[in-house]
């Protein structure tokens, strides 16, 4: 038997079919689910075929209790997903995702209530698909008509971009094609209940009466995950943004046209068949229907075939050392086709950008094209908006592919090249660059996922290597050129948009970058790689501009902010820190700093705790001792003059704080940067601790040059000992501790 038709092979038992349906059939009985139970007699089956076997013998029909039928009896919804159906107005699946359920085949029955089609109907399938081989199993009974007339072969793809095509084809799932544009503005006419995640901090109270906690930062470090450690919304925001998209795909009729062979069971059944015919069998088992190739015009395709293609690559060719641990099979290629699916990207994209996005908000949404970013950055954020998703099947299959992903980024040839730049300026070339930053937002979404999402072993491998290439990285491309030109002066005409908020998402980028890395020196205590006076980039733009959806309204807000505070749009992040470790700030300086915004001020904030970090690890004085005191007491009136002027209203608030959180708006709102003051609380403890009259006990060092043990400094200038006993510690226990502890007392922050 040759080696192509022994290729189907059991990844459990071993053993090996010629053909992929028998491979499919034999992988149920490996399952302990019976989704098919008979309608007469109520027994369970782990198989369709079994079911029909039985069916001809089983005495409650003998009886003449109910008539069998095999028609379909599901929503047009539940058909469309492959899950089970209640057959119910309305059934479980559409009452959980809150959209119409309708029947369209109840229509053409005519004569026929739909509540008497159902008490005929001989077979029920009950649950929904929780696995690959549920959904599998699933879809033949909900939908038990053929593929459709129309197919199309996945090489005529395979042609348009490598002019290499194969020679198998396969069926197609009958659906029209969704436009792209449509997605862009999905979401609209869907009401929705509150969601109080996105409330500012209420605080309006004078200087002297502001109280804050630890709430935010105690929740931080005693959990793991995204959506538990940051602020994600509520389960209801996230299923409302996932019911929210499927009515939209309703709305413009259903999902586009691709090819499928229907193998796995994701919440979205759209597979299409292999990359090439030396991995499957060179006889086609089903007969070439007539071709059908709408789905290729599917903006998305071309990027799901380049995402394939690369996991395939990175699977195969594995580097030393790799992540990646799985083998390529056909079986797995199915899966990626099917989790990286046109329709499922869309639905994770519009998880990224109504629930995740607020908190790392980096990634130009109103000029933002999936067809035309870097695959890379697509298979990111399709990973961590599946995260998001409130099916928890969507979160494991995100899972199955984190480290394959991280391998796709860290081997990109654009994030790995060197920069190029023009022979005369030497200014990264436009087109590069763009590349370059994209890649690089794509690795911080890497690490990102797998520092809150991963394993121990995934968490290390981020903090000690991959985060060092994306610091090398942003360097690479230039810290100093992320700088904004004066468009307060400009016209409509000359305001380039696109150039503004390119340069916009590489500050963002920039700013990201440092904040991660001064995570890992609060929560991991782990040295910093970026240094505060290498930060040499401007300040982010206020929201209002960043959320611009025109030109013209940009230009508009950034000529607004400009006049108001003309100070603080040249100022940049290290000129910011250097301003507030000084002494004698007055209150219209904390005022106008203020208006640089919640996501300027986190990091500002942050930077404190760096200098905290070289301060406990030094053998000098207490010398960098007053600068971060006038730091923590500056930062502490601006931002209450924040608070009280600016958080409620834009440019740096887009939401009111009464305003309802809709998947429509969502994106909008202030992540986890508004919880800045715990980080500011955090570092006040830990001074006051270290300079505290009654210090920790000391550890004195001595040294035998001529045999007397001498301490390395006098009892009145010795460091105490640092308060975090362990560097690079994956878990953030001992930080958790430390704010357990602070939380036992009443905290009185300095005021100088």
């Amino acid at each position: 038997m040759s080696e192509n038709q022994e290729l189907h092979q059991c990844p459990v038992c071993s053993k090996r079919y010629k053909r992929r349906e028998h491979l499919q059939r034999h992988w149920t009985s490996h399952g302990t689910s019976r989704p098919y139970r008979c309608s007469q007699c109520s027994r369970t089956f782990q198989r369709h075929d079994v079911l029909n076997r039985h069916a001809r013998t089983c005495e409650a029909r003998a009886k003449g209790l109910m008539a069998p039928s095999a028609r379909r009896r599901a929503c047009d919804l539940c058909v469309r997903q492959k899950k089970a159906c209640t057959s119910t107005q309305q059934c479980q699946n559409c009452e959980r995702l809150s959209v119409p359920c309708t029947y369209s085949f109840a229509t053409a029955n005519s004569g026929e209530g739909r509540d008497d089609h159902i008490s005929r109907s001989g077979v029920q399938v009950e649950g929904e698909s929780e696995s690959w081989t549920e959904g599998m199993t699933i879809s033949s009974v909900d939908d038990p008509s053929p593929a459709g007339a129309g197919a199309t072969a996945f090489e005529d793809l395979s042609a348009v971009i490598f002019g290499n095509p194969s020679e198998l084809d396969f069926p197609d799932t009958t659906s029209t094609n969704a436009s792209w544009l449509d997605f862009l503005n999905l979401m609209s006419d869907v009401p929705v209940s509150d969601g109080p995640s996105h409330r500012e901090l209420a605080t309006q109270k004078q200087a002297e009466n502001v109280s804050y906690s630890f709430k935010f930062l105690h929740n931080f470090t005693s959990r793991t995950g995204l959506i538990q450690s940051f602020d994600c919304g509520t389960p209801a925001l996230r299923e409302q943004t996932l019911s929210a998209f499927l009515q939209q795909q309703q709305q413009v009729g259903g999902e586009p046209s691709t090819p499928t062979a229907t193998l796995t069971g994701y919440a979205d059944v759209v597979t299409v068949p292999v990359l090439s015919d030396s991995l499957v069998p060179a006889v086609s088992v089903i007969p070439a229907p007539p071709i059908r190739n709408s789905w290729l015009h599917d903006p998305l395709m071309i990027k799901v075939h380049q995402i394939v293609v690369r996991a395939r690559e990175v699977v195969i060719a594995k580097p030393r050392n790799s992540a990646v641990t799985v083998e390529w099979s056909p079986l797995l290629e199915q899966k990626c086709l099917d989790f990286f699916s046109p329709n499922n990207v869309r639905r994770f994209l519009a998880l990224y950008w109504s629930i995740w996005h607020p908190n790392v908000n980096f990634v130009h949404r109103p000029t933002f094209d999936p067809s035309t970013s870097k695959s890379i950055l697509l298979a990111a954020m399709a990973v961590i908006g599946a995260s998001m998703s409130p099916d928890p099947v969507d979160k494991e299959h995100a899972k199955a592919w984190f480290n394959c992903v991280e391998e796709m980024v860290f081997s990109d040839d654009d994030l790995c090249s060197e920069p190029l730049y023009t022979w005369d300026t030497g200014i990264l070339i436009p087109a590069t660059q763009r590349r370059k930053v994209q890649a690089l937002q794509a690795a911080y979404i890497v690490c990102l996922y797998q520092n809150w999402e991963g394993t121990d072993t995934s968490k290390r491998r981020i903090r000690r290597f991959r985060y060092s290439t994306v610091v090398s990285v942003a360097r690479d491309i230039g810290l100093s050129s992320a700088r904004h030109q004066d468009h307060s002066k400009q016209i409509g005409c000359e305001f380039e948009w696109k150039s503004f908020a390119a340069k916009e998402e590489l500050i963002r980028t920039f700013l990201w970058i440092f904040l991660l890395d001064h995570a890992f020196v609060i929560f991991n205590n782990l040295p910093p790689r970026t240094v505060i006076k290498e930060m040499k980039m401007h300040l982010a733009r206020p929201e209002a501009c960043f959320q611009a959806g025109t030109a013209e309204e940009c230009l508009e807000e950034i000529k607004k902010w400009s006049s108001r505070s003309p100070f603080v749009s040249t100022l940049t992040l290290r000129e910011a820190v250097e301003m507030v470790c000084k002494g004698g700030m007055s209150e219209d300086m904390h005022q106008s700093l203020a208006d640089m915004g919640p996501l300027n001020l986190f990091a500002v904030v942050s930077a404190f705790h760096s200098l905290i970090f070289q301060h406990q690890n030094s053998f000098g004085g207490d010398g960098h001792l007053v600068s971060i005191r006038n730091a923590l007491s500056n930062w502490k009136s601006i931002w209450e003059f924040y608070s009280s002027k600016f958080s409620s209203v834009p440019p740096h608030a887009m939401l009111a704080r009464d305003m309802p959180l809709t998947p429509e708006n969502a994106w909008r709102r202030i992540g986890f940067m508004r919880h800045a003051p715990e980080f500011w609380l955090l570092a006040s403890a830990i001074m006051g601790r270290l300079t505290r009259e009654d210090p920790w006990p000391r550890h004195e060092s001595s040294w035998t040059g001529n045999q007397t043990e001498l301490p390395l400094s006098s009892p009145g200038t010795a460091t105490p000992d640092r308060i975090l006993k362990q560097y690079d510690q994956t878990s953030m226990r001992q930080v958790n501790e430390l704010i357990s502890e602070f939380q036992k007392v009443q905290l009185h922050p300095n005021e100088d």
